[in-house]
């Protein structure tokens, strides 16, 4: 019963700990924006959105090379240890939101914001996995099970 837990466990935080960590980033850049613009309008929450989601169609561009290869993926292993050091990422999305809107006040603090602030968790984030490779070669771990 205590390997099913595991795996049920394993299975959860494979699936959603890149997506929890985006949306702290995310609702953590909302709530550091409106302390740091001390006033917020309607048209403020959009243009953050219109910010954040502009980032998704330029990572796929990146990480498909334009469109013609297919992702890469790493392995389950290399995202357990990336996604443990998640809140690194987004510590570190919020801190630049923090910055921008401090930087950048009114709606262009939003607009770059949260175009920034999404950038900045994904890139982020991508860092990890890269750490993750290093962190399983220095631990002698790189021949773990890549399932």
């Amino acid at each position: 019963m205590l390997d099913q837990f595991r795996e049920g466990l394993g299975a959860i935080v494979r699936q959603d700990a890149t997506a929890y960590g985006y949306s702290l980033s995310a609702g953590g850049g909302v709530a550091i924006l409106t302390i740091a613009d001390r006033s917020p309008h309607a048209i403020d929450v959009f243009l953050y959105a219109l910010g954040a989601s502009l980032v998704f169609p330029l990572a796929n561009v990146v990480a498909t090379k334009g469109f013609s290869v297919r992702y890469p993926e790493a392995a389950p292993i290399l995202i357990a240890f990336g996604t443990s050091i998640g809140f690194l990422s987004v510590a570190g999305a919020i801190s630049v939101g923090w910055l921008l809107g401090l930087l950048l006040p009114g709606w262009i603090g939003w607009l770059v914001g949260g175009f920034a602030i999404s950038a900045s968790y994904i890139v982020l984030s991508a860092c990890e996995v890269v750490l993750a490779h290093g962190l399983r070669r220095l631990t002698g771990v790189e021949h773990l099970e890549d399932r």
